[in-house]
Formats: C-alpha cells, sequence, structure tokens
C-alpha cells in the first residue's frame, strides 16, 4: 500500500519519477531529478538503501526488481530531503543521536513553507499530481543506531560506518569494501556545502575530509547525495582547503539571506560553501521544522 505521506497508486507513481541506472558492481543510483539522490547496494541475500529521498513518491515499488527482500535503510544524516521514504521501510539504522531526529513528524504546511513552495513557483520540478496538502513525513523509528566502525553484513559483501560529522553532528558514510564506492550523503558533493547550520561544526566538518584524503581506507570514488556521481577522491581536499579559508577568513564572500538569517557564501573550485556569519549559530533547521515545545535534543 502507498506509505502514509503521499496518497497516490505507488506503482505508477514511483515509475513516472525515479531515475534509476547502475552505478557499479550491483550499486544502483536512485534518482529524483534536480532534487536528491540514494543509492541501493546489494549483496547476496540482502540490500542497503541508502537514504530514502524526499518522499515525492513512493519508492519501495521502484526497488522491487532490483532489491532483495531484506532491505536496510542506511540514513547518512537526519535531513528531511534524505529520510522522508524511511516510512516504507522496516529495518532503518542512523547515527546515534540523530535517531530522536528522524522520529519526528513534519507536517504538510511545514514542507510546503520551507521546500515545496520554492519548487512549485522555480523548480525543480515535482511528480505529475502532485498534492502538497497530502504531502507529510509521519516520522520513523531507528532499528540500529550506528557507531563508528560497524560493519552492514551484506551477504558477501560488507559496508563499513564511517562517521563523518561536519555537514550535521552525527553525518555517516557508508564504504563498500569490495568496490571502494564511499557513499557520503552532503559530506561532499560538485555544488554548495552546506555548513552553515546550528548542527554543523566546521572544524569537525574539515577534520572529516581530511581524515578520509590523508588515510589509506580504501576509498576509490565518492558518491554523494547531489548532483554528480561519482566523484573523484580529489574533491576531498578542494572541499576541505575552501572550509579552511572560509573559517580564517581568506576567502572572499558574499552575504545570502536566502535561508533566512544572514549566511555567508564563499566561493571555491566547483564548489561553493555556507557558512555562518562568525558569532552566530546558524540557520536552525530543527527550529524551522518543529515548534520551540518540541525542542528535545
Amino acid at each position: 500500500m502507498p506509505p502514509a505521506n503521499l496518497k497516490r497508486d505507488p506503482i505508477s507513481a514511483a515509475a513516472e519519477w525515479f531515475h534509476i541506472r547502475k552505478a557499479g558492481d550491483d550499486i544502483y543510483v536512485i534518482e529524483e531529478p534536480g532534487h536528491v539522490q540514494s543509492y541501493l547496494v546489494n549483496g547476496r541475500r540482502r540490500s542497503a538503501l541508502i537514504d530514502t529521498g524526499l518522499g515525492l513518491a513512493p519508492l519501495k515499488p521502484a526497488l522491487m526488481e532490483l532489491a532483495h527482500a531484506d532491505i536496510v535503510v542506511l540514513n547518512t544524516h537526519w535531513h528531511f530531503d534524505h529520510v522522508m521514504g524511511n516510512p516504507e521501510f522496516e529495518t532503518i539504522a542512523i547515527a546515534r543521536g540523530e535517531q530522536r531526529l528522524i522520529q519526528r513528524a513534519i507536517d504538510s504546511a511545514t514542507l510546503r513553507r520551507l521546500y515545496i513552495d520554492a519548487c512549485l513557483a522555480a523548480g525543480p520540478r515535482l511528480p505529475r499530481r502532485f498534492a502538497p496538502a497530502d504531502y507529510h513525513y509521519p516520522g520513523s523509528v531507528a532499528t540500529r543506531l550506528l557507531e563508528d566502525g560497524d560493519r552492514i553484513d551484506l551477504g558477501g559483501r560488507h559496508l563499513t560506518v564511517l562517521a563523518t560529522p561536519g555537514h550535521t553532528r552525527g553525518s555517516l558514510s557508508f564504504l563498500d569494501a569490495s568496490t571502494g564506492a564511499l557513499f557520503c550523503g552532503d559530506l561532499v558533493y560538485a555544488g554548495t556545502l552546506y555548513a552553515h547550520f546550528a548542527d554543523s561544526d566546521t572544524d569537525a566538518y574539515i577534520a572529516s575530509l581530511k581524515a578520509l584524503a590523508d588515510h589509506d581506507v580504501g576509498i576509490r570514488q565518492l558518491f554523494p547525495g547531489h548532483n554528480r556521481f561519482p566523484l573523484s577522491t580529489a574533491w576531498l581536499p578542494k572541499a576541505w582547503k575552501l572550509l579552511e579559508a572560509a573559517i580564517e577568513n581568506q576567502k572572499p564572500f558574499t552575504m545570502t539571506t536566502e535561508w533566512g538569517p544572514p549566511v555567508r557564501r564563499h566561493q571555491g573550485d566547483g564548489l561553493d560553501l555556507l557558512a555562518p556569519v562568525p558569532g552566530t549559530e546558524g540557520v536552525d533547521l530543527a527550529a524551522a521544522l518543529w515548534p520551540a515545545s518540541e525542542q528535545r535534543v
């Protein structure tokens, strides 16, 4: 049956919306065009679904012919554009410390104000017959809490959990030892990196990027949550150098209020960075999603 956040036929909605392509050895990218991408990694007896996207159409039906019946969802972080499809699945894993954030429901009015209205006005496009009033997130419950170094056994293939805080405090990446593919969520991608949130940490962000670039953990390619894929590992130092230059006030910037409070936009080589104005806490996404009375993290 359709997930609770959309009242539409799941098979037809999935077929018309998702772009699914093979991206490696039994690795598939699931694109919501112009928005976000998730990844499916198959072992011999189990499938890992790395993030579940925006929930703009039912995701599970789109995976029926590709995935094992046993699917474990691995969330790179708690932001709504990566977890909205979670309620379709039974087994969900996320970093310890972010599990309560994915449990919280998000109503349709909030999602419209924060995201959908901008899409309706200027793109990116939304599915045909999309009904904003029916679109909401009922929350989801993690069945496993992940720590750095944990292994996800898929049968003849495993993913290693790497703690990569920065974009959020609990951000995770997942390394496929058999191919060297690193599924890195919003850690790095070709576009604008977000380090301007109240739960971002620029020092941790730099440390995460350096740790991945400096140490031989077998990474060959990066599979990010947005835009081009795969990326070479050269994007890791490119991102950390931009972050370092930004926080040391060595990089020109412009001010933007597109997120409400003023933040700095620093331009780099193939990627930009949003960072808080020094002395401010940054954009509090949790406060924008939920009333103050619901803030418990």
